[in-house]
């Protein structure tokens, strides 16, 4: 018994004109002798004639306002991509400098604490404390892919 999907594949591409001439002529010696692909066959042209009667008048304009609208889009895309990429460099800056300005408080509080002779592990412990996880923290924070698209997507935000 011979396969009708393969067949039907061979019925759809002959109507897409892009069957082989082997393939064309293997459908012309089958079709004779199946009903049910001569079916499919009159169902498929039916389907494309009714088609052809599927059509609406497009504005001239048309082409223009579409390729109008892809290139506004880019520009939307690329401006965002530049905008992630400067937020990102932005709070990769931010880290740097609360590390260094950390590593400076601390030396800093050491340099207090010998001169007013404190102990240094409480006043390490405080600056740890108030000062340098907060400010790592927030860092982090802004450096979060989902805190960065809230950030962006505000409108007057410039970074």
């Amino acid at each position: 018994m011979p396969d009708h999907s393969q067949f039907r594949d061979i019925i759809d591409q002959s109507l897409a004109g892009a069957a082989s001439t082997q393939a064309q002529q293997t459908l012309r010696e089958h079709l004779p002798t199946c009903a049910a692909c001569r079916q499919y066959l009159d169902a498929s042209n039916c389907a494309i004639a009714g088609l052809a009667d599927f059509s609406f008048p497009i504005s001239p304009g048309l082409d223009s306002k579409v390729l109008a609208a892809v290139a506004a889009r880019a520009q939307q895309l690329q401006a965002a991509h530049i905008q992630r990429r400067r937020l990102w460099a932005t709070s990769c800056l931010a880290l740097l400098l609360t590390v260094a300005g950390s590593f400076a408080v601390s030396q800093l509080g050491s340099l207090a604490a010998a001169t007013f002779h404190l102990q240094t592990a409480p006043l390490h412990l405080g600056l740890a404390t108030f000062w340098i996880t907060p400010s790592v923290l927030i860092c982090m924070l802004l450096l979060l892919p989902g805190f960065q698209t809230v950030l962006g997507s505000r409108k007057g935000l410039s970074l």
